[in-house]
């Protein structure tokens, strides 16, 4: 076998590389996620394309701006609501699991679960460290209407790790599954040591995690990832992340907080958070909500270098497996570059360059 020294080769090699590679998992992929469910998973009446909101739930009587976009106005006038069924649920943590990832889903992204559990979130050991997997998701349907619940059902049987709640899967509603899943964890999971939280498109060195990790302690408190410090609220409505002064008046900035690509926590720190969110009004971004959690618990959150949750800023980096073995974590990869980055850096044969510093 032809070894393969990573610093001294050509970006346009790794390019073609990592194309090809991507071309030939993206097939594979594409046979994992269609072939095994059976074709009337998609062809099942379409449920009700109700506001899960008003699932056992009175609107407030308070007065809501009518100025504020319709998405705004129905957040405000629900989020008293944090309590909703339970759909679908994992089996209880086993009491050695060393490191949980938690991943923010939606019921559409069936390749991006399935590559994760195949590459750097597949259930097992690592370093000795038992580690697994659970998707946040909430209700959607799929393309032209689909009722995509029959599938995550399927899901669920065969890998055991769909954490699923009765509301619908919007953006706004990624604060329920914040709440939702520190619930879960406070009674089905809190032996875990340590918990990774992030989206379903974020690639992930999970050997440099455990390396990390063995420097800390689950009953200390650890917080971690790529902090935003000193971030005000955005006020343009064109922008997704717009938050009007009737959600947050603009006397100060947000307090400090993870980027959602992915964050680092302690089990003493995810317990902390479920008490203190249960006293916490809900916010309309997820991370920010956390942010406000963490203050009030008197924590502040570590920057950590090492989490790219805004990628690279050189194109070509995107490309080379090198770079890989010295991150984190890096946002944003689609299923087929993730099958392929993944192939690339446990390749016994790939040789790189020392990294420039330690995570």
């Amino acid at each position: 076998m032809v070894t393969v020294r990573c610093r001294q080769c050509c970006p346009l090699a790794w390019i073609l590389v990592f194309v090809f590679c991507c071309v030939l998992v993206q097939k594979h992929l594409h046979r994992v996620v269609t072939v095994e469910p059976r074709a009337s998973v998609f062809h099942n009446d379409a449920p009700s394309n109700k506001v899960a909101l008003d699932f056992k739930c009175t609107p407030t009587n308070s007065t809501i701006p009518s100025y504020l976009p319709k998405s705004h106005q129905e957040f405000l006038r629900y989020k008293h609501c944090r309590a909703f069924p339970t759909l679908l649920s994992p089996s209880p943590c086993e009491d050695d699991l060393y490191l949980l990832f938690v991943i923010k889903s939606t019921a559409t992204q069936v390749e991006r679960r399935a590559a994760l559990r195949e590459t750097w979130a597949k259930a097992g050991y690592i370093q000795d460290r038992r580690i697994k997997v659970v998707f946040l998701v909430g209700r959607s349907l799929g393309h032209g209407g689909y009722n995509m619940q029959p599938l995550l059902e399927w899901e669920n049987r065969h890998h055991n790790d769909i954490l699923q709640w009765d509301f619908a899967d919007s953006f706004f509603n990624l604060t329920l599954k914040e709440v939702g899943f520190l619930s879960w964890f406070s009674q089905s999971c809190k032996s875990t040591h340590f918990v990774f939280k992030g989206d379903d498109d974020v690639f992930v060195n999970t050997e440099n995690l455990i390396d990390f990790l063995r420097q800390h302690k689950p009953e200390n408190h650890l917080f971690t990832g790529d902090i935003m410090f000193a971030a005000w609220p955005i006020r343009n409505r064109a922008i997704k992340y717009f938050v009007p002064e009737d959600m947050y008046p603009n006397k100060m900035p947000y307090p400090p907080y993870a980027g959602g690509g992915g964050y680092l926590m302690s089990r003493q720190t995810v317990l902390g958070l479920g008490a203190v969110a249960q006293t916490i009004e809900l916010f309309p971004i997820d991370d920010v909500y956390v942010g406000m959690c963490l203050k009030k618990m008197g924590i502040r959150p570590i920057q950590h270098r090492g989490f790219l949750t805004f990628g690279f800023r050189n194109v070509f980096k995107h490309f080379d497996p090198c770079v890989y073995r010295d991150i984190m974590l890096v946002h944003k990869l689609n299923p087929g570059e993730m099958w392929a980055m993944w192939a690339l850096i446990q390749d016994a044969s790939l040789r790189c360059g020392k990294s420039r510093a330690r995570l």
